[in-house]
């Protein structure tokens, strides 16, 4: 017979298996104490965390402290401006905006919303004070002329 044929053998007989010999228990083998067991507790079921609220992002703001030095700075360059052009106006949006700069805490943006300011109340004082002085030089002039 060859190796590729298709026949089915018949299957060998498996070995018997063979017996262990019973050992012979010594005598100080059970005066021997027998080891203690120890019983460890079953793990305890899974319990999720009880739920927390994520804590907040941070302090809020309340209306009481709004920051005042946005409209300092945008008074104090409204102050230059119209100082420029007319001193009374620049002289009284200085004054507005100082008084804002200094209620807003003490920080970079509220000085320089003061020095705007300041800068425009100086600026809203002398156009005051030379357009006093023109009107009171064509007054002049003008009753010189003998027109007033």
């Amino acid at each position: 017979m060859s190796e590729f044929d298709q026949t089915p053998k018949e299957p060998e007989a498996a070995p018997e298996a063979v017996a262990a010999p019973e050992a012979v228990a010594a005598p100080e083998a059970e005066a021997a104490p027998e080891a203690p067991s120890y019983e460890q507790a079953p793990p305890p079921a899974y319990e999720p965390p009880p739920y927390q609220a994520p804590p907040p992002y941070g302090q809020p703001v309340y209306a009481a402290e709004k920051p005042m030095h946005v409209p300092s700075l945008v008074l104090g360059i409204l102050a230059i401006i119209f100082g420029l052009i007319t001193g009374i106006v620049g002289l009284i949006l200085g004054i507005i905006g100082m008084v804002m700069a200094k209620k807003a805490k003490d920080t970079h943006k509220s000085t320089i919303g003061f020095i705007l300011s300041l800068v425009g109340l100086i600026l809203g004082v002398i156009i005051f004070v030379l357009a006093l002085v023109a009107v009171a030089a064509g007054l002049a002039f003008l009753g010189a002329m003998g027109m007033f």
